[in-house]
């Protein structure tokens, strides 16, 4: 039986890809054992899921549905962050679950113009998510909704004048939302039709990968 502590890959994009869940999979590979989960199916009951499960860390990725439409899955998903904040169980969500997880914790969104390619972002303090990285990253984004504003019991760790909550974090637990996401790499070109045909520079080189090893490396030691 493997000795290394379990991570969860919900992928909320099923049943149209799960292009960036297994992005983030081989990521905490390095770290955990990982299994991805597909939220369509169920969580049975939500608030006992993640023990039931046997979830040491909780990932989340992005989606091309909107959070705000409150199908019966997000719903039982939005419970399940509300258990993973209150156990703290260490976690990470991109995109569409970074504001399911600001939603589930009575944060407001917003909805502004979509806009997908790589933008900078300013760093706020000096959060170890960031760790290599100074005052601002350049990150891939695809998205039009926002969190409008941090819940209770955050702060904003990375902000934007198109996004003022890039990034968020739990005061005091290993809780990270970033509305970016730090797994796309080249492969994305190939793997969703709308980054094809953008005027980005190739090789795709952002800051995101650095990020997202500085996460799998704080969920990871918060474990221990």
């Amino acid at each position: 039986m493997s000795s290394r502590r379990r991570a969860i890959v919900i992928s909320n994009d099923e049943p149209d890809s799960s292009y960036g869940a297994g992005k983030l999979s081989v990521a905490f590979d390095e770290r955990f054992e990982t299994e991805q989960v597909n939220p369509l199916r169920g969580f049975g009951e939500p608030s006992s899921w993640l023990s039931r499960s046997r979830c040491d860390a909780l990932v989340l990725s992005g989606s091309d549905r909107s959070v705000l439409s409150g199908l019966p899955w997000m719903l039982e998903e939005e419970e399940v962050l509300r258990s993973a904040v209150a156990t703290g169980v260490p976690t990470l969500a991109v995109c569409f679950g970074h504001q399911l997880l600001a939603k589930a914790l009575g944060a407001p969104l917003v909805t502004r113009p979509k806009r997908t390619g790589l933008f900078e972002i300013d760093l706020v303090g000096n959060d170890p998510v960031f760790a290599g990285i100074d005052k601002r990253a350049l990150v891939p984004e695809q998205h039009s909704e926002q969190v409008a504003d941090v819940p209770a019991g955050f702060r904003v760790v990375a902000t934007s004048v198109y996004c003022p909550v890039q990034a968020m974090r739990h005061e005091s637990l290993p809780i990270y939302g970033v509305q970016f996401h730090p797994c796309y790499d080249e492969s994305v070109f190939d793997a969703d039709e709308e980054w094809e045909g953008l005027d980005v520079p190739r090789p795709l080189e952002h800051d995101g990968a650095l990020i997202l090893r500085n996460a799998v490396r704080l969920l990871a030691e918060a474990l221990l």
